[in-house]
């Protein structure tokens, strides 16, 4: 599947938005209300072409902006036809009030679903993005939207349609905001999306802000806020990067730095302020207020679980860390030690019939660092591990005990269970291990201490009795190649007979 460069990507958006705001501003009448209407158009028709053509990976979320933009066409084609032909002040009218929503609500849904893929893997951070949004949308809408809406007189459900539009759009900002911050790999797509959701944001506040009472009229300026948004849009799904959307790859922790433990609190002490200071002054909007901590109370409640969770896991890693070895995952010293004073006290009460610990020394680790380096040394290291968790039983532990030490402890007959455990780990470790085109001997020199219901010793005395034992048989291993290399060289220096 081609794809279209960056550069182009950024060149086109460039230009376009630059061309349509110019004709925008340069014209008036028809010729501005058309421009508008190519606006919504071309990104449409620019999307459905690339959808139909498979140039989107993951096109859910931009089948929702083409029937946004496609609402939005609707809308601007009436505003055309009563503005622009019929030369009407304003438009308006069943199709043209229901579009515009219709509208929104496609573009809300596309971001909405973009940034909940990013929510996966950052729950935290799109969580107090989203708080942060709205914190601000109720700030944006006590100083600003409100009063110019009670100014112009706008009816009950005027001004609530408004707010729900001001308070999503900016919680889905905030929302994108962070994804933004956090996705390098996505970050061209995803800054030209809020782009679009911004122009969004701006369009409804400056159209609130100054819309004449009497005719309805609006500024300029909103028109070229609608018409950067819809390019954005298509830019957004245009741009390689838009790849990146599908399946984000990074996984962001959600820790409160103190910056963002600033901006949450300020978000969540605004609504609280803001009502204070209304019923101070008698201009209290109660339900508007309620809707906010409607919307803030889960998502705080959702933050404080995502907090929780994080405590939980940090508590496991913690724990995993105090009880495991870092290389090879295998229990460690601790870990070994608590394990035999569990099965020491099963053995003492009768629960076990016994305890075997088998000690093990690689046998040839240290020329594996020296010739190599310790790189391959923790190589052969993780492949032993790996191996002798493989030879013994689900119940059975393998601990590292240091360095090029394993300690195995075995639960059971220690007539039964021994010599089962040892011919098994023999069998493991008899083969070579092969790294990186170095061959390297896995063996190991194996000593055992066992212990019986009735036998009366420590976690500490039994692992130093297996230790003595495997350096035993590490002696007598050495002493034994030894004696045949002797042997070798004494029958290579012998004459050969004659033959008679």
């Amino acid at each position: 599947m081609s794809r279209t460069h960056p550069t182009h990507v950024h060149v086109g958006f460039t230009v376009v938005t630059a061309v349509l705001c110019g004709l925008y501003a340069a014209t008036s009448g028809p010729v501005r209300v058309a421009t508008v209407l190519a606006a919504s158009l071309l990104p449409g028709v620019l999307l459905l072409v690339l959808l139909c053509r498979g140039r989107i990976i993951a096109p859910m979320p931009w089948w929702f902006v083409v029937g946004a933009l496609t609402s939005l066409t609707v809308h601007n084609l009436e505003a055309f036809r009563q503005v622009g032909l019929e030369g009407r002040t304003a438009a308006s009218g069943p199709l043209f009030l229901v579009t515009l929503p219709l509208g929104y609500l496609g573009l809300l849904v596309a971001a909405l679903l973009v940034s909940s893929r990013f929510a996966r893997n950052d729950v935290g951070g799109i969580v107090d993005g989203v708080l942060i949004g709205i914190g601000a949308a109720s700030l944006l809408w006590a100083v600003l939207v409100a009063p110019a809406l009670v100014a112009q007189g706008a009816t009950r459900g005027t001004m609530l349609y408004t707010f729900v539009v001001v308070v999503l759009v900016s919680g889905i900002a905030g929302a994108v905001v962070r994804a933004v911050t956090t996705s390098h790999a996505a970050r061209p797509a995803l800054a030209y999306l809020l782009v679009a959701v911004l122009a969004t944001l701006a369009g409804n506040v400056v159209g609130v802000l100054t819309t004449e009472p009497s005719t309805g009229a609006g500024t300029r300026a909103v028109g070229l806020l609608w018409i950067t948004g819809y390019v954005a849009l298509a830019a957004a799904a245009a741009h390689p990067s838009h790849v990146h959307l599908s399946a984000p790859r990074r996984q962001v922790t959600g820790r409160l730095t103190t910056l963002r433990l600033v901006l949450l609190g300020t978000a969540l002490v605004l609504n609280p302020a803001i009502a204070a200071v209304q019923t101070a002054t008698g201009t209290v909007d109660t339900p508007l207020l309620l809707l906010v901590t409607l919307l803030v109370v889960p998502l705080v409640m959702l933050r404080v679980a995502q907090l929780a969770r994080l405590h939980d896991a940090a508590e496991e890693r913690l724990e995993r860390l105090a009880t495991h070895d870092v290389l090879t995952d295998l229990p460690n010293r601790r870990a070994i030690d608590e394990h035999l004073e569990a099965g020491l006290a099963r053995v003492a009460e009768g629960g076990a019939a016994g305890l075997v610990v088998l000690f093990l020394d690689l046998d040839d680790f240290k020329a594996v660092n020296d010739d190599h380096g310790h790189h391959l040394g923790d190589r052969l290291l993780v492949a032993v591990a790996r191996r002798l968790r493989a030879a013994v039983r689900a119940e059975d532990l393998v601990g590292r005990f240091g360095g090029d030490e394993f300690v195995v402890v075995l639960e059971g007959e220690p007539g039964v269970v021994r010599p089962e455990a040892e011919a098994r780990i023999d069998a493991a470790l008899r083969t070579p291990v092969r790294l990186d085109g170095v061959v390297a001997s896995a063996r190991a020199s194996v000593g055992a201490a066992e212990v019986r219901p009735g036998d009366a010793v420590t976690a500490e005395q039994l692992l130093s009795g297996a230790d003595a034992a495997m350096y035993a048989s590490k002696r007598r291993r050495r002493a034994a190649a030894l004696a045949g290399a002797r042997g070798h060289d004494a029958d290579d220096a012998a004459p050969s007979a004659l033959p008679r």
